[in-house]
């Protein structure tokens, strides 16, 4: 999508980190905003920030893991707003911690936002862009998807599913012909928005600074790239996966990090 003035741009989880680094960049570039958060205090901050810049901004309080909720924004959207043309799925949150010490509520809680609500604002905007034949969906996964990551089960196993469907989804897609609806899979390693406060990133993976990665994904939207891996070594990873045997990638992982790095997790406060 070369030029997105003027685009219905919706994003989740968009008040705070890079949703609203995200939300920002677009409206750099003219693109009409739909933001949907929980955080009623942060979103009407953010809203403010980025109208004061000149931008269009329309704010929704949205729980994206209840599905009716989600049909009746989308529905409020249409008619106020107008066909979203570009989807952001960036809502996500993190509770780390050993898979037998993280209460059941949290890990719940974890698979509903960070992959079962992609299912049902994707479900409610996809229609549209079916419609036109026109559009762009990104889906915030992490590195997570694509590595276990010792005190982050359910974290993993819910962006290890945002990938899979993404990578399902883009090939039905493709296979309606649908060529000009595109699908972009992100997959950082740490970011450093406050939600893995306390983690000491692998060897070679340092801490992202959000705005940098921000500025990767909406690189990759007006390039129309499917995947954004990022650093380096996360760019290896599937390769590496593919030819290395388990217990020499256990011991990488280990000698890098990786399988500590969780250990004192705090979280965003």
């Amino acid at each position: 999508m070369k030029d997105v003035k003027r685009k219905v741009v919706l994003i989740t989880g968009a008040a705070m980190g890079m949703g609203k680094g995200l939300a920002g960049l677009f409206a750099g570039d003219g693109a009409r905003l739909v933001l949907w958060d929980l955080n009623a205090a942060e979103l009407e901050k953010t809203t403010a920030e980025l109208r004061k810049s000149g931008a269009e901004v329309h704010p929704y309080l949205c729980d994206i893991t209840n599905r009716t909720q989600v049909h009746e924004r989308a529905d409020q959207v249409r008619k106020e707003v107008g066909p979203v043309d570009v989807l952001v799925n960036n809502a996500g949150v993190v509770f780390g911690g050993e898979f037998l010490q993280v209460p059941e509520e949290s890990m719940e809680r974890t698979l509903q936002v960070n992959l079962v609500a992609y299912f049902w604002v994707t479900r409610a905007f996809l229609p549209d862009l079916v419609k036109k034949r026109a559009g762009h969906i990104v889906n915030l996964a992490s590195a997570a998807g694509l590595m276990g990551v010792p005190d982050l089960t359910a974290y993993c196993a819910s962006k290890f599913g945002v990938v899979g469907f993404s990578e399902a989804l883009r090939l039905e897609l493709r296979r309606a012909g649908l060529k000009d609806i595109k699908l972009t899979i992100v997959c950082p390693s740490y970011v450093a928005t406050g939600m893995f406060e306390g983690v000491k990133p692998p060897l070679f993976s340092p801490f992202i600074p959000p705005e940098v990665m921000v500025r990767k994904i909406y690189q990759a939207v007006k390039k129309d790239k499917v995947w954004v891996l990022e650093p380096a070594s996360v760019k290896a990873m599937p390769l590496l996966k593919a030819i290395t045997a388990q217990p020499i990638l256990d011991l990488f992982s280990d000698l890098l990090g990786v399988n500590r790095s969780m250990r004192n997790w705090k979280g965003r406060k």
